[in-house]
């Protein structure tokens, strides 16, 4: 929290260094400085700083869909979704290394990875025949022993609901009775 109100404050700073002709455009909470800012000290101060801030947010930074770009996605566009929101879930390794006093609340990371997982089934809603490339994304990422247990049990709430949907049957002994029980809690099995 106190990184996030750090890096907008420093954003704020920049934007009000720059003169009215010196603008800053914001996409995604990149920082884009036009050409006349980088013509004078200040504006080629502020474009380094963006620089910067640019470069680390690029590879933090979750992708936005528009509902149109969900619903005109292709089959090959959604493989290539399932295998960066795999790469992008959250590992324990990587919640340990989250203070203790910032696990009082649900973490980022897992916050992230739910509204990614959130992503792909808008994409589901729009196109039920990607249903099938889905089921093994989300069989993995039940089973991954490495993933959170949040998001394992997210994953396995979406493979039963596809499962039902479906009518196939899914043995739910192949997974650990922990995260069994935490998608019980939404589904109706």
């Amino acid at each position: 929290m106190y990184l996030n109100h750090k890096k907008k404050h420093a954003s704020n700073e920049i934007k009000s260094q720059l003169t009215q002709e010196n603008k800053v455009l914001s996409t995604n909470d990149s920082k884009i400085i036009s050409a006349e800012s980088q013509s004078t000290p200040l504006g080629q101060s502020a474009l380094n700083q963006a620089e910067i801030t640019t470069k680390k947010d690029l590879v933090s930074k979750e992708r936005v869909y528009t509902e149109i770009e969900l619903a005109q996605m292709t089959e090959i566009q959604f493989v290539e979704l399932l295998k960066e929101t795999q790469r992008r879930l959250p590992k324990l390794s990587e919640i340990k290394k989250i203070p203790e006093g910032a696990l009082h609340h649900t973490p980022e990371l897992v916050m992230e990875a739910g509204r990614n997982l959130g992503v792909i089934k808008e994409v589901l809603k729009s196109h039920e025949n990607y249903e099938k490339a889905a089921m093994p994304f989300y069989l993995e990422c039940a089973k991954n022993d490495e993933g959170s247990t949040p998001v394992r049990a997210l994953c396995l709430t979406n493979l039963i609901e596809l499962h039902k949907k479906l009518k196939k049957p899914l043995n739910l002994k192949e997974f650990p009775s922990q995260i069994v029980e935490l998608s019980r809690l939404v589904t109706d099995m």
